[in-house]
């Protein structure tokens, strides 16, 4: 079973908090993590427990 969550990750891409987008908001709340920590948002695809794929949602325009 395939499920998606929001992870947050800081200016130094440490890692901050993981948001649900089953909750009503958490993607407004993983945005605002996000802003605040000077970072970003990664979608993240996970299949039985294992990471499958990862995206840069937040910012749009993330230099790495």
């Amino acid at each position: 079973m395939k499920e998606k969550k929001y992870r947050v990750f800081d200016r130094k891409d440490k890692y901050q908090q993981t948001y649900s987008p089953e909750l009503e908001g958490g993607l407004d709340w993983a945005i605002q993590c996000a802003t605040h920590t000077q970072g970003r948002v990664d979608e993240v695809t996970f299949e039985n427990g294992e990471v499958i794929s990862s995206t840069t949602i937040y910012p749009k325009n993330k230099k790495k």
